[in-house]
């Protein structure tokens, strides 16, 4: 199991297959927390590695469907199980969180028009909700609008008191810190540090992201 999640890790399809050959059962393995290679290799984004274990028998739960973009087989596994839509996987997350971490937008869409909890608290040391993940992830404004647009709280916090905003803002994507803003997002919200989203942004070198967040904490104040 070793050098199958090493060369996950490493993204080396060649040594995937020396060790996929010697022992073909790797490909429903499970780590000791409980992840499969599938799941590694997407959360690695190592998409040659994906493609070879689903070559090799792989089949895909909610988690790793919701993950790795594949709408036709999230669809056939709620059709079956309707109640996997705000299931946990092993290490905490929800379909929701994977799809929007991995900025799935087709996917959240579909979630959450099968009933997803889009305020989900995510079962692990990030206690955080689609929101954060997404904003974590990157996803880009359009994803996130769907989000709120379905009720997420602009808000909430998460392990260590960060918002969705310090999350943008940590991550440097102008256009979803102004739909953040847009949203009602605080900027002067501190984390358990006491760091505004704006400090977050300027310690990543975001000094734009962070005069415009604290532009909208001034325009708070009028």
């Amino acid at each position: 199991m070793d050098e199958l999640l090493a060369a996950v890790r490493g993204r080396d399809r060649a040594a995937a297959v020396a060790a996929l050959d010697r022992d073909p059962s790797l490909v429903t393995a499970r780590t000791a927390s409980g992840e499969t290679p599938v799941l590694l290799a997407i959360y690695h984004r190592a998409p040659d590695v994906l493609t070879l274990l689903r070559a090799r028998g792989a089949t895909l739960d909610v988690f790793e469907a919701a993950a790795a973009g594949d709408v036709d087989r999230v669809r056939a596994l709620l059709d079956t199980d309707p109640t996997l839509v705000n299931a946990h996987a092993p290490d905490g997350w929800t379909p929701l969180h994977l799809a929007g971490h991995f900025r799935h937008t087709a996917m959240v869409d579909v979630l959450l028009a099968r009933g997803a909890d889009v305020n989900a608290t995510s079962r692990n040391g990030h206690a955080n909700a689609p929101l954060h993940a997404a904003a974590a992830g990157r996803a880009g404004a359009a994803l996130m609008r769907r989000l709120l647009d379905a009720g997420a709280r602009v808000n909430a916090r998460q392990s260590g008191g960060h918002t969705p905003l310090h999350e943008a803002a940590l991550g440097g994507d102008a256009e979803v810190v102004r739909l953040l803003l847009a949203a009602g997002a605080d900027p002067e919200t501190g984390n358990h540090e006491g760091q505004t989203p704006a400090d977050v942004a300027r310690q990543a070198g975001h000094a734009a992201i962070a005069e415009a967040i604290d532009a909208g904490a001034r325009g708070r104040m009028r």
